[in-house]
């Protein structure tokens, strides 16, 4: 994300690209303006030498998100050290507003990658041309799930259950289950259902292909700032299928959200994300997912419309205007 913002933000500052590594041993004799992105993460690392260098900024803005409703003291205490606070959803602002946050806080969205604007072709990827080969050949549908990391917060448990309950219900349905390289345990529970697993890192081209060959998109996040899963299933003309509170409803229509069960903590043990986020109801999801699967071509045709307006509305080049904005006010 920072590197979207970065190539775009040159049309109108001067910026040095600094490593977050590095941030905190320069010491600065020009008092610029700072962009800090994770600020969080950055300035945990040594969080003193941060507060004796601050003196020496102009100005401080810190880009960061809020995965949970709530932030920790020391999280807030940092955030307060900023001049202004850029965050990618309305969920995240209310979160560190609530969080008693004072500097103001920005709700700057995330874009979409130009590829997200294409028309669907054929895929030169091995992986995904034998996908579309078992979808043909079975006539099956694809429920797409990514588990990147932080399998609690991305609702894996509960894809889990839904999936289950899916596929004892009908035979026609299979999860298509995005993962990185590394084990992450619950992995071989969602392999135990029609599971087709996809491992590794694709390029952006790939990546909207593996999008393009699916049908629906299973949001079931507990948290997360904004998650772009989400917008880039929605931008491709996927069924999204989420919580009715949480970050994504700054962009799904009402069609995608289902009731919420409860709420939980996303990220147990976190230094900074210290509140609950919403839990989706499994009953529910199971009914929506069933009248979705069952009149899918209608489904396809709505949807159609709204990715049209997410294209429209969520790309890096508005986004940076709006950054730009925010850095014009407070630098």
């Amino acid at each position: 994300m920072a590197l979207e913002h970065v190539s775009r933000l040159k049309r109108w500052f001067r910026i040095q690209e600094v490593p977050e590594e590095s941030f905190l041993g320069i010491y600065p004799y020009t008092n610029p303006a700072v962009i800090i992105h994770p600020y969080f993460w950055c300035i945990r690392k040594d969080h003193e030498r941060f507060v004796r260098l601050r003196p020496r900024y102009r100005s401080v803005i810190a880009v960061d998100v809020a995965d949970s409703d709530r932030l920790s003291d020391m999280a807030v205490n940092m955030a307060n050290l900023a001049d202004a606070v850029v965050v990618p959803s309305t969920w995240a602002r209310a979160a560190f507003i609530r969080s008693g946050v004072s500097p103001p806080v920005y709700v700057v969205p995330h874009g979409l990658h130009p590829e997200f604007y294409r028309p669907k072709r054929p895929s030169t990827n091995s992986v995904v041309v034998a996908l579309r080969e078992i979808k043909a050949r079975y006539r099956v549908k694809y429920c797409l799930f990514f588990l990147w990391h932080s399998s609690r917060r991305k609702g894996a448990d509960l894809v889990y259950k839904v999936m289950k309950r899916i596929q004892e219900e009908r035979d026609d349905v299979v999860l298509v289950l995005k993962v990185a390289r590394h084990y992450e345990p619950i992995v071989k529970y969602l392999a135990r259902l029609r599971t087709l697993i996809v491992r590794g890192w694709m390029s952006i081209s790939d990546l909207v292909d593996l999008y393009d060959t699916c049908d629906v998109y299973l949001l079931f996040s507990r948290g997360g700032g904004f998650e772009l899963n989400g917008l880039e299933a929605l931008a491709r003309g996927l069924i999204v299928i989420a919580p009715e509170e949480g970050a994504w409803v700054d962009y799904l229509p009402k069609e995608s959200l289902v009731k919420v069960a409860g709420y939980e903590p996303p990220l147990v043990g976190n230094p900074f994300h210290v509140g609950n986020g919403p839990v989706i109801d499994v009953e529910a999801a199971v009914d929506r997912l069933h009248e979705v699967l069952d009149d899918l071509d209608e489904w396809k045709a709505r949807y159609a419309i709204y990715a049209d307006e997410a294209r429209r509305k969520f790309t890096w080049d508005r986004t940076a205007e709006l950054l730009a904005s925010v850095i014009s006010r407070h630098c």
